[in-house]
């Protein structure tokens, strides 16, 4: 069966939902991306932070020396300390007053299971982030924890089972807590698709009972584990709980690569961490295949 991704993918060649970047928008796009990973940068190297590029943007560290072509994201990875302390360091608005964050806490609802910057005198709205929702819409990096995970296989099941259960509820709740128009529409477009949206916004309708707020939070606190010693892994990573679980010295310590022209950090044994997610990852994918950012309206440095 295909994922809602995979089935947006396609949707998105059939329908008008989605803004088409321009060229010389995809470049300044890029351009504000790498101006706000300098400035989280700098922010940890000054605090001594461990971070580093992951999925993508290792790829395109690795494969392009910086972003992949098609693509226009940034993805930061960073071990849990770390992720904390980048957390508490941004509550006191040490990244500067053109910065903006959300992530899961028990006061706030949060969009995503996840970290999010976002830089405030932009708009960046996709298709994932209903527009009369109170979340950010800037342009963003998104950033992941970097999780201890239990010692055995049959431990790591079971605990990912229970984390995958909850990020799941917290998918439904946010369906039916902020309705998506945009979405629905492009959904509509395919009649499998459309009724896929209507299950879960049907179930979600059920379980927000809880807030989806509480959904995200539990999430966070479920997978949060701060040894760094044994095996570790990326929960909210694209293959969800167990499916990017090593030994630390895969990602610790992080390795030097390029990206831009600027010296980045990926996990240490980047190899295979890269194959674990894209296979031959050095061939460049039929265009078909190409991932596309999902974005609906992009707007830079809002007049204030």
């Amino acid at each position: 069966m295909k994922s809602d991704i995979q089935i947006l993918q396609e949707l998105a060649k059939q329908t008008n939902t989605l803004h088409e970047l321009s060229e010389a928008e995809s470049k300044q796009l890029k351009a504000v991306l790498l101006e706000m990973y300098k400035d989280v940068a700098a922010l940890c190297e000054q605090h001594h932070l461990t971070m580093m590029l992951c999925g993508g943007s290792a790829l395109g560290a690795i494969r392009h020396q910086g972003f992949i072509p098609w693509d226009d994201d940034l993805d930061i990875l960073m071990p849990r300390p770390d992720y904390e302390r980048l957390i508490a360091l941004l509550e006191q608005g040490a990244l500067g007053e053109n910065y903006e964050y959300n992530t899961p806490n028990p006061k706030t609802d949060c969009k995503n299971v996840w970290l999010k910057i976002y830089h405030k005198d932009t708009e960046s709205i996709d298709i994932y982030t209903p527009q009369d929702s109170p979340f950010p819409k800037g342009i963003y990096l998104d950033v992941f924890a970097l999780d201890g995970v239990p010692s055995s296989r049959l431990g790591q099941q079971i605990k990912g089972l229970i984390a995958n259960g909850l990020q799941f509820c917290s998918i439904l709740t946010l369906y039916a807590q902020y309705p998506n128009e945009p979405l629905r529409q492009m959904m509509s477009a395919d009649k499998q698709a459309l009724r896929r949206y209507k299950l879960k916004v049907a179930l979600g309708s059920i379980l927000k009972i809880i807030p989806h707020r509480r959904w995200a939070w539990w999430f966070d606190q479920w997978v949060k584990d701060e040894n760094m010693t044994g095996k570790i892994g990326i929960p909210t990573g694209r293959e969800y709980y167990c499916g990017e679980i090593f030994d630390h010295d895969v990602y610790l310590p992080p390795t030097l690569a390029t990206f831009e022209g600027e010296q980045v950090y990926i996990p240490c044994q980047f190899d295979a961490y890269l194959k674990n997610l894209y296979h031959n990852y050095m061939q460049l994918p039929p265009v078909e295949k190409r991932e596309r950012h999902m974005i609906c309206k992009l707007q830079f440095y809002k007049e204030k």
